[in-house]
């Protein structure tokens, strides 16, 4: 899948397109899932933007993503403890980088309170927990 391809699909659905390799199904429930995928949606773009040049700094991506999402992010330049239930903007983008994001955006859809998200799994097993903070903030 190239990214404009996958940007399609990010933005208009599979369209009933069968998936060329197997799809793994993601689901976040949430108070307004049309709200939700929206925002993530905002955020997809944003990495899909930059998923085939060069890959932003962690100021630039302080600039570039949504002010909602970096608001979430704890500063690691900062960080004195771990923490464990919220991201850097610097750790998160790392496993959004083309040669770490194991998966491709495949489809979307709001299912009764929550979101379906399917994705295409490359080289078999990937890790998602990014992309779940993702769904968990973007459904605050």
């Amino acid at each position: 899948m190239t990214p404009e391809e996958e940007r399609d699909h990010l933005r208009r659905g599979a369209a009933g397109s069968e998936p060329p390799a197997a799809v793994d199904v993601l689901e976040s429930e949430t108070s307004d899932p049309e709200r939700t995928l929206g925002r993530v949606r905002e955020v997809m773009e944003v990495i899909l933007d930059h998923s085939d040049g060069s890959w932003p700094e962690v100021d630039e991506w302080l600039r570039l993503l949504p002010a909602w999402f970096v608001e979430r992010c704890v500063d690691d330049r900062e960080l004195r403890d771990c923490v464990l239930d919220r991201w850097s903007v610097r750790g998160w983008t790392y496993w959004f980088q083309p040669e770490h994001r194991r998966w491709r955006w495949w489809d979307s859809h709001v299912e009764g309170n929550g979101v379906r998200l399917e994705v295409l799994a490359l080289q078999g097993g990937y890790l998602h927990g990014a992309l779940d903070w993702l769904f968990k903030i973007a459904g605050e």
